[in-house]
C-alpha cells in the first residue's frame, strides 16, 4: 500500500538536512571569459591579471568581487589594497557597494602586503569567504628599500657620495611569502588577486618582449595567470567609453592553457557579457580584435549587432545566448581534440 502523503512529509521532515554544497569557482563577470578560465575563479587559490595600463586590469579584479557578492553575499569579506591609490572608478554606481572603505590602511611595503593579508586571513571565519585584491604588486616597495632611500637623500643633503641601491630584498621576500601563504589562502578560503603591470624586457631579442615584477614566483603559484591587451578602444561620437581586450590564459590549472578570448568592456558599466557572447558566437571580431558590424542571423531573424543586443535584453534570453557560446566552444574543443588517436594506455 502507498503511503500516505501526511507519512511522507513527515519522514522527509525527520531526515537530516542535506548540507548546501559550497561552490569552489565563482564567475569572472564574462561567460566567456569562464571559459578560458574552466569555470570561473576557483576558491582558496591565487590569480595573477597581468597587462599594460588601460588593459582592464583594475575592472576584472573589481568584476570578481562584485560576482562573489552574488554568489556569497554577506559571508564574503573583500579587501582591495589600492597600493597605487590610484582607483578612480565609481562602484557604488557600477555595483551598488563601495569597494574601498576610507578607513582602510592600504599597502606601501610587500611587509605591509603579508601582513595585511595574515590580518584578513586570521578574522576570516570557518564559513566566510575571502577576495584580497592587490594592485599592483609592482608599485609595492620594500622596508630596506625605502631605509636605503632615506640614507640616499642625508648623503646627498651632507655632500657624500650616495650608496648604490642595487637590492633583491622585494624578490627574494616574493618567493618565501607566496611559499608561507598559499597553504593559508587554501585554508582559508580565500581569493587572491595579484595585478600585475607590465614592463618593456628591453634588449630581449627572442621570448616574451614584456615582464613583470615576482615573475618566477608568481609563475610557479598562480594558479590562474591571464595576460591582458587592449585591443581596439569603444567610442560614442568619437569619445572613448570602454575598451575590448584580450585575454590570454598562460597558465591554468583549472582548464586548458593558451585559450585565448575577447571581452568588452565599459566604464561605466563593467563586462558587456550580452554583446561578449554575440561578437564571439558570430565570429565579429578580427584575429586582432577588431569590430565587425555586420549583420548576424538570430532565430532565422537578421539583427545588427547593436539590434541583438537590445532585443535579449528586452525578452531577457540571456541564457540562451550563454548556451549558444558554451555549444560552440565545446563543439571546438572537441574539433582539435586528439580522440581520433589510438589509446595509449
Amino acid at each position: 500500500m502507498a503511503k500516505k502523503l501526511t507519512d511522507q512529509i513527515k519522514e522527509s521532515a525527520a531526515k537530516k538536512p542535506v548540507k548546501k554544497e559550497i561552490p569552489r569557482t565563482f564567475s569572472s563577470g564574462s561567460s566567456l571569459l569562464n571559459l578560458v578560465l574552466g569555470g570561473g575563479y576557483p576558491i582558496g587559490t591565487m590569480v595573477n591579471l597581468v597587462g599594460d595600463k588601460s588593459s582592464g586590469k583594475t575592472l576584472l579584479a573589481m568584476e570578481a568581487i562584485a560576482e562573489a557578492r552574488k554568489i556569497f553575499g554577506n559571508k564574503l569579506q573583500w579587501f582591495y589594497d589600492d597600493v597605487e591609490a590610484g582607483f578612480s572608478f565609481n562602484s557604488m554606481d557600477l555595483y551598488g557597494f563601495d569597494l574601498i572603505n576610507d578607513e582602510d590602511i592600504h599597502s606601501i611595503t610587500i611587509e605591509d602586503f603579508e601582513l595585511n593579508l595574515h590580518n584578513k586571513l586570521n578574522k576570516l571565519k570557518d564559513d566566510e569567504f575571502l577576495i584580497y585584491v592587490v594592485d599592483s604588486f609592482d608599485a609595492l616597495t620594500s622596508a630596506a628599500e625605502i631605509k636605503r632611500a632615506e640614507e640616499r637623500r642625508k648623503a646627498i643633503e651632507a655632500g657624500k657620495e650616495p650608496k648604490g641601491s642595487y637590492g633583491m630584498e622585494k624578490q627574494k621576500f616574493t618567493s618565501e611569502f607566496f611559499r608561507l601563504q598559499v597553504k593559508h589562502i587554501r585554508d582559508k578560503n580565500c581569493l587572491l588577486v595579484i595585478v600585475s603591470q607590465t614592463r618593456d624586457n628591453i634588449g630581449v631579442m627572442f621570448g616574451e618582449k614584456k615582464r613583470r615584477a615576482g615573475g618566477n614566483a608568481l609563475d610557479f603559484y598562480a594558479s590562474q595567470i591571464l595576460w591582458l591587451a587592449e585591443s581596439e578602444k569603444q567610442k560614442k561620437k568619437d569619445i572613448p567609453v570602454g575598451i575590448t581586450i584580450k585575454a590570454n590564459a598562460k597558465k591554468n590549472k583549472y582548464g586548458k592553457p593558451f585559450r585565448k578570448c575577447f571581452v568588452n568592456m565599459l566604464f561605466d558599466y563593467g563586462i558587456d557579457d550580452i554583446k561578449t557572447n554575440i561578437d564571439y558566437l558570430f565570429d565579429l571580431k578580427t584575429n586582432m580584435g577588431k569590430q565587425s558590424n555586420k549583420k548576424v542571423v538570430w532565430n532565422e531573424k537578421e539583427y545588427s549587432p547593436k539590434g541583438l543586443v537590445q532585443f535579449i535584453e528586452e525578452n531577457n534570453m540571456e541564457q540562451e545566448l550563454k548556451y549558444e557560446v558554451c555549444k560552440k566552444w565545446d563543439e571546438l574543443e572537441i574539433a582539435i581534440s586528439s580522440k581520433e588517436r589510438k589509446k595509449r594506455f
